[in-house]
């Protein structure tokens, strides 16, 4: 060991906290040898030396009172406090409407019309004498959707193009159709089930033989014939002589897929 050469290998700053009364500690370390030139000593020997560190130190982030670090940091917690909140919201929201009822209520809709170049309420067409706008459930919306598309696609002309001396477009009527049919209500005089394709009236003598083949009730499903009836309350009635099969040997399970 010799005194006539001295290196300084580390150098430690304390720099007083805004926040509290501590210091935060600032340690420059480098080898300071013949071959490898000043290390730390450089720093101190800087007559500006506590700035550049303190600047050096707030922008790696050693200091948390400013600099970009702290604000990248800080911005992501408030970033994960409001997921926080939200995921509080919802879970609120779920508690308090557990069935979410309101998301199956009828309501309003609205639909953009491509001929108007504007947004109509869905059914403002078919407005009755009382010129109210019927209310529609987003199942409700799903049928009428899968009946235009099975009116445009399936029981007319598939092969309709935008040239009619070739192609003509012939409009049929919506033909009689078997489908898969669940009950939703049940009263003395009829019964109302659904399809695929919207509400379908089943007269009183159909909710007989029902009750005489396993049930009619809530939740009821059977194969029936169904004729379209628009203008009325519900787009279809069961035909006469309609079922034809029910499912009472299933425990009222079926599978679509299997139709």
């Amino acid at each position: 060991m010799s005194a006539a050469i001295l290196h300084i290998t580390e150098a430690t700053i304390g720099f007083p906290n805004i926040y509290d009364k501590e210091v935060t500690e600032v340690t420059l370390w480098g080898p300071e040898t013949n071959s490898a030139g000043p290390g730390a000593a450089a720093w101190m020997n800087d007559p500006d030396a506590y700035h550049k560190i303190l600047a050096l130190a707030i922008d790696s982030g050693m200091l948390w009172e400013e600099g970009p670090y702290r604000a990248e940091v800080l911005a992501h917690i408030d970033e994960m406090e409001e997921w926080e909140e939200h995921g509080t919201a919802y879970e609120e929201w779920c508690q308090e409407e557990a069935n979410m009822d309101d998301l199956h209520e009828p309501s309003l809709f609205t639909e953009w019309n491509q001929s108007t170049g504007c947004s109509n309420f869905v059914g403002a067409d078919q407005m009755g004498k009382n010129m109210k706008v019927s209310k529609f459930t987003p199942e409700m919306l799903t049928q009428r959707d899968t009946l235009n598309w099975a009116y445009n696609h399936l029981w007319n002309n598939p092969h309709f193009t935008s040239i009619p001396e070739t192609h003509l477009q012939v409009m049929h009527e919506v033909p009689n159709t078997t489908e898969l049919l669940t009950l939703t209500a049940v009263g003395a005089n009829h019964g109302v089930a659904k399809c695929e394709f919207g509400a379908v009236f089943v007269p009183k003598g159909a909710i007989n033989h029902l009750q005489h083949n396993g049930g009619a009730k809530v939740g009821t499903i059977f194969d029936g014939e169904i004729t379209f009836t628009p203008g009325n309350k519900f787009p279809w009635r069961l035909a006469r002589d309609g079922i034809k099969f029910t499912y009472e040997d299933m425990c009222g399970t079926r599978i679509n897929d299997d139709y």
